[in-house]
């Protein structure tokens, strides 16, 4: 997406980061017109649960060592923890 100069002034005039302005593309409600995208605080309230949930998961994977799977194209074919290091190729 293309920024205008005014958009960039008004981002560092209101403190607004480019990870800011990601937030707000990605996980943002449009509205009607669809020419603006609003992050409001339900919005970021329901963002922050869902990470949540994804550092838990994280970190109950990193206390058994890691996990993986293996697939055939797009077969899944098993699961496991990683108790060995296995060489990559």
């Amino acid at each position: 997406m293309n920024a205008t100069q005014h958009f960039q002034v008004r981002t560092q005039q209101r403190c607004i980061s480019a990870a800011m302005v990601d937030l707000i593309l990605d996980c943002g409600a449009s509205n009607r017109k669809g020419d603006m995208t609003l992050l409001g605080r339900k919005e970021i309230d329901k963002e922050i649960k869902k990470h949540k949930q994804l550092i838990r998961e994280l970190e109950k994977m990193r206390s058994s060592g890691g996990a993986g799977i293996v697939h055939d194209g797009e077969t899944l074919v098993t699961a496991f923890h990683r108790h060995k290091k296995f060489k990559r190729d």
